[in-house]
């Protein structure tokens, strides 16, 4: 099946895992990439090895989560597969697919290419951008030293350390990636949505294979900026007519204006000879029949309820399980689609993109993927949210008891309390934070929630599309009845709690606790304690609250020490 053979020597780097060091490809600030090679197959791959106190002295962590968090999501022939994550006390090693080269050496040594070549990989990228893209991915640095090839001179897309997930309304505003292929808007500091960025970029690439020069180049950064934001650049006659019209729809200043990833996969020039394999398929033919393997892994990997997806796929609801079931979906007809060309005359270069996954023979490789796949699924790289950190430890937003709060601010009177400072004074050792701070990629410290939730008995309302970082939770508090007592006076036995996650800054979340009132098991709210009515201040302790609280920051410590 093309895959590497095993070396018949022994050599001295050792072995981590199933995996045998063969030697250093590289080192950077925080470890070393080594090429190593599996045990039982002898395929190659690279391992990136991140020391742990380095990384934390750094401002690189979430660069690093964000990587590990969609390689792990993104599995496409022409993006850099992540195989496994494996951790120790002082290191985190990244196992990734080996690709030797770059496209950037490989673009100084030849110089411009023919335009059937330059065709191939720009197929090849603008087919792994747009599956990004449909997973609400932005890479935001593409350029050729973070296109890798592998032997069969197949593009491989690494370095998603700059990117970002998409959220719908939502516009980034970070200057990120490198100069020479930085969109306009992104130099100046505008807002924008993301996917356009990635065109702009991909303009550049496909311009310097076909030139083999840049486009927008200056030694003066000032200038070159100038350059970029007028878009002030020169096409040779040589290029034929399809690919100039493409790089001028490519390279325009006003991103409204810029052609789509979409609309370059329908261009003339685009579509010549370019392989079956590398076009979107057609979603909704494909996934009109429920696919009953692909809900069993959403029930087993994700725990969610087997009438609750079949109801999502039934009535074609958008929302975070749809989304999971068409990735497993398409992972699936991806493979299929590529066993089927086998048995054609592209069986040689196909093999190159299902040869990079260990094992070698398909099915132990299928069993493989799969198995890491469900190891990693729930690990994080941070610091887990009950470990210990020096300077934060957990307080309760005045927010999570209204009531409560304002009732013990008025009696300081409303000049003394705006007085309050809640930042610790400079004498003051401890640092004290609202909620809880974490690090950890959003998407998996909310699955940590509802795992914890889940394991402690809570039920929670389905979230609507613009609330899918709250959490809105009904809670069984052992009822304090009296036997005789006025049962209008008694505490009903479900408490409500809203949970949010927000985001403070770049790579730093929070998540609140709000009590929300009670109610009985019928469903129905008490007047006297609906947290709701402000009113009037409720009388209730709020020790239960503040217990339950405790319980569930509790168990989400030992969920993320368990993993």
């Amino acid at each position: 099946m093309g895959h590497e053979e095993k070396p018949d020597f022994n050599p001295p780097g050792g072995h981590v895992g199933k995996y045998q060091i063969i030697r250093t490809l590289g080192e950077g600030s925080f470890g070393k990439v080594k090429l190593a090679y599996h045990l039982t197959t002898g395929q190659k791959v690279a391992l990136k090895i991140i020391n742990r106190k380095t990384l934390a002295k750094s401002d690189m962590q979430g660069r690093i989560e964000r990587e590990i968090s969609y390689l792990r999501l993104l599995r496409h022939p022409h993006i850099i597969k992540l195989y496994d994550v494996i951790k120790s006390k002082d290191e985190i090693i990244m196992v990734i697919e080996f690709a030797g080269k770059e496209l950037f050496d490989y673009i100084v040594q030849k110089g411009k290419m023919e335009e059937n070549e330059a065709r191939r990989f720009f197929q090849q990228i603008i087919s792994a951008v747009e599956y990004c893209h449909r997973h609400k991915i932005v890479h935001r640095d593409l350029k050729p030293e973070n296109l890798l090839l592998d032997d069969q001179l197949n593009v491989k897309i690494a370095d998603f350390g700059l990117s970002n997930f998409m959220s719908d309304g939502n516009f980034l505003k970070t200057s990120c990636g490198s100069p020479n292929y930085a969109a306009p808007e992104v130099i100046s500091g505008k807002l924008y949505a993301g996917p356009e960025v990635d065109v702009w970029s991909c303009g550049v690439i496909l311009y310097v294979m076909l030139c083999g020069r840049l486009p927008f180049d200056d030694e003066f950064i000032p200038a070159l900026f100038k350059k970029i934001s007028n878009g002030v650049y020169t096409i040779p006659n040589y290029l034929s007519p399809g690919a100039k019209n493409l790089l001028t729809r490519m390279l325009v200043v006003n991103p409204l204006n810029r052609i789509t990833i979409h609309e370059i996969m329908q261009d003339e020039w685009f579509l010549t000879d370019i392989a079956d394999y590398l076009l979107p398929n057609d979603v909704q033919k494909k996934y009109a029949e429920i696919d009953e393997n692909a809900v069993n892994t959403l029930v087993r990997t994700m725990g969610y309820d087997r009438e609750e997806i079949l109801d999502t796929l039934r009535k074609n609801t958008q929302n975070e399980i749809m989304d999971g079931y068409l990735l497993i979906k398409e992972n699936k007809m991806l493979l299929d689609d590529i066993k089927k060309q086998q048995n054609g005359q592209d069986s040689d270069k196909l093999d190159a993109f299902l040869s990079q996954s260990p094992p070698s023979e398909y099915e132990h490789r299928e069993h493989e993927s799969k198995r890491l796949k469900e190891e990693i699924t729930y690990q994080a790289l941070s610091p887990s949210l009950g470990n210990k950190d020096s300077q934060s430890t957990i307080a309760i937003l005045p927010t999570s008891l209204p009531q409560i709060h304002r009732a013990n601010m008025a009696q300081y009177g409303s000049e003394s309390a705006a007085k309050i400072n809640p930042i610790s004074t400079k004498k003051s050792k401890t640092r004290w934070h609202f909620g809880i701070r974490s690090r950890s990629y959003p998407l998996d410290v909310m699955g940590e929630i509802y795992r914890a939730l889940k394991n402690l008995g809570a039920e929670w309302t389905k979230p609507k599309e613009d609330e899918l970082w709250t959490i809105r939770v009904r809670w069984k508090y052992s009822p304090n009845t009296v036997e005789g007592e006025d049962p209008a006076a008694q505490i009903p036995d479900m408490m409500r709690m809203i949970i949010q996650l927000f985001q403070l800054e770049p790579n730093n979340y929070l998540v609140d606790f709000k009590f929300d009132g009670w109610e009985n098991s019928d469903g129905s709210v008490n007047a006297k304690f609906d947290a709701s009515k402000d009113d009037e201040i409720s009388s209730f302790s709020a020790y239960p609250f503040l217990h339950l609280a405790t319980r569930l920051i509790m168990e989400l410590a030992v969920n993320s020490q368990g993993g």
